[in-house]
């Protein structure tokens, strides 16, 4: 079975960019633009990637959401591999 929602999938294809709008630097990324309430969804779906739960909303709030995590979720969430050039992880 699989462990994801439309909602998830979704969430991720406009985090990696899938629609065309990915960035060439890490600050330039689409879910550097997401607004909060879309960020901490994004940061409580790699959570469940990794096996980790946040119990404090403090905690989502000083989470850093990296290139690797979203490569992660790609991978697991749309099955597919992002291939990045030039980006540190």
């Amino acid at each position: 079975s699989f462990p994801y929602t439309w909602d998830d999938v979704a969430l991720v294809e406009e985090a990696v960019g899938v629609d065309g709008g990915g960035g060439v630097m890490a600050e330039n990324m689409p879910w550097t633009q997401f607004d909060d309430e879309k960020k901490k969804r994004l940061i409580k779906l790699i959570c469940k990637v990794q096996g980790k739960t946040i119990k404090e909303e403090k905690e989502v709030q000083d989470y850093k959401i990296t290139i690797s995590d979203i490569k992660l979720l790609a991978e697991k969430v749309l099955g597919i591999e992002v291939i990045t050039e030039n980006i540190k992880f």
